[in-house]
């Protein structure tokens, strides 16, 4: 009775798991939508809203290079107008109204040699005015006469020590320059991971497919088994009891299969979100590039080494980090030097009775300046340049020790991902080799059950050991696949050989 109680449940529960995935199966219809690993790789990067947050980072850096290279080399234009009035006293001599006015336009730039450029031209001058005054006791009216100026300057003032030269004056601009290369590195930071995820996610899903398959060919296995025990039963070439050992065998991999579709759908999903792809949410992917699979052996370590050198982003922000400490150190060691400025004009004065320009005319009086000076500002201690100085040596050295430091875990992390990609090609072969093995054991035992020298239990055995090497050998080509496209993350290379470039 407790026998036939077992059997009963073993057939209930192998019923209900099939009568389950078949409702699961009928209730989630969805649209079949090929998909490439090309197709993948390129609406992951073109759709994804990080990468475009990234990409506008990038924008900002050029932008600040521009302001730094254009904007603070621009001539500078001023202008100026002073109106004034001096009021008549009751002074004796009486002093009479005298309206003045200033005009004043200059033209200004400053140069990366740390020389500055200024054209002035002035105009000023009090206007002609007459009033009333007495003189000895009698009201006269006197007549003031206006006066004019008109001048005309050109003036270069150069540093001589601090700020001269473009090695001190563009380390704001080369600065710039190198944020904005630092920018480019960290999207590409961002691009080869989230590429390397979605290719990733791809061959997970078409290993996921493949392991649905080997559950399918499982269960098809046992229901055969399970077929041909019962032709024996009836004929009584066997007991009763084998049946429940394959009956439970079969509810076992009917389930085995349902986790396995359940995997599938999860990794799908885990593609659709990478693609930030929400219409492929509920399709059906039907990946094409199963060939792929099949990927080139890696190159030696040492050019996987000296690769990571041109084309890892972490370490090339590094170096450029350095870059900038020695500019730093170059601004403020400049900084350490006395401030001694040379300076030259050459003005032209004219004096007018009337507003002529700066062009003498008849009667005008012109008057040629030239000038020339030093001038020298030398603080008593400078103890905040000679401060900055030092912190700047201080990051020097840490940047140093940040680039020996990259190179050390890029030789030990490329070294490391080579070997994990030796040891999984090899797995390939040898998963092969068991597999096929293992097929011909479960044929040899199936012949040894037709001639009664074994029995269906043995047969499972047998099954699940195909089973169990069918999944390694796909296992190690999805191993494999991650084991290189590791191995191209590590050295930096996996956006150019899939073609992608900033």
């Amino acid at each position: 009775m407790m026998r036939k109680f077992c059997t009963v449940a073993v057939i209930a529960t192998a019923v209900l798991l099939s009568v389950a995935y078949a409702d699961d199966s009928a209730a989630v219809s969805k649209t079949k939508h090929p998909l490439s690993l090309q197709e993948s790789l390129q609406r992951a990067l073109k759709d994804n809203p990080l990468v475009k947050i990234e990409r506008i980072n990038t924008d900002i850096a050029a932008s600040i290079v521009k302001e730094n290279d254009v904007a603070m080399y621009d001539p500078v234009f001023r202008a100026a107008y002073d109106i004034s009035d001096r009021l008549a006293t009751s002074s004796a001599p009486p002093t009479p109204n005298a309206l003045s006015h200033d005009l004043s336009l200059s033209i200004s730039e400053s140069l990366p040699t740390g020389t500055d450029i200024e054209f002035a031209m002035r105009a000023s001058g009090t206007s002609s005015s007459s009033y009333r005054a007495q003189i000895n006791g009698e009201d006269s009216v006197i007549q003031s006469a206006g006066k004019y100026q008109n001048s005309a300057s050109l003036t270069v003032t150069q540093a001589l020590l601090q700020g001269r030269g473009k090695s001190a004056n563009l380390v704001t601009l080369q600065k710039s320059r190198i944020d904005m290369n630092i920018r480019k590195e960290e999207l590409a930071a961002y691009a080869l991971k989230l590429l390397s995820d979605t290719e990733r996610a791809y061959w997970d899903l078409l290993s996921s497919g493949e392991q649905m398959g080997i559950y399918t060919y499982s269960l098809e296995l046992a229901q055969r088994l399970l077929y041909e025990s019962e032709e024996r039963l009836n004929i009584g070439g066997i007991a009763p009891i084998e049946l429940v050992a394959i009956r439970a065998e079969v509810a076992s991999r009917e389930r085995q299969l349902f986790d396995a579709q359940t995997a599938y759908r999860q990794k799908a999903l885990t593609l659709a979100y990478l693609m930030n792809a929400p219409d492929l949410m509920d399709a059906e992917l039907l990946l094409t590039d199963s060939a792929g699979m099949e990927l080139g052996d890696a190159d030696g370590v040492d050019e996987h080494i000296t690769a990571a050198k041109s084309f890892r982003p972490d370490y090339l922000q590094a170096f450029m980090q350095a870059q900038k400490g020695e500019l730093d150190l170059i601004q403020t060691q400049n900084g350490l030097l006395p401030r001694l400025d040379f300076h030259a004009s050459l003005t032209g004065v004219t004096d007018a009775g009337s507003p002529k320009g700066v062009a003498p005319g008849a009667g005008d009086k012109f008057s040629p300046i030239i000038a020339a000076g030093l001038t020298l500002r030398l603080p008593i201690r400078n103890n905040s340049a000679k401060e900055r100085y030092r912190r700047s040596e201080f990051s020097m050295d840490q940047q140093r020790l940040s680039i020996e430091n990259y190179v050390r875990l890029i030789d030990y992390e490329i070294r490391g991902a080579h070997i994990e990609v030796q040891r999984a090609r090899r797995q390939i072969e040898t998963a092969k080799t068991v597999s096929a093995l293992q097929l011909q054991k479960l044929e040899a035992e199936h012949e040894k059950m037709n001639a009664g020298k074994s029995t269906g239990y043995a047969v499972l055995q047998v099954q699940r050991d195909l089973v169990s090497a069918n999944l390694d050998a796909a296992q190690a080509r999805t191993s494999y696949v991650a084991a290189l496209l590791t191995l191209y993350s590590k050295d930096g290379t996996f956006l150019q050989r899939r073609g992608v470039t900033f």
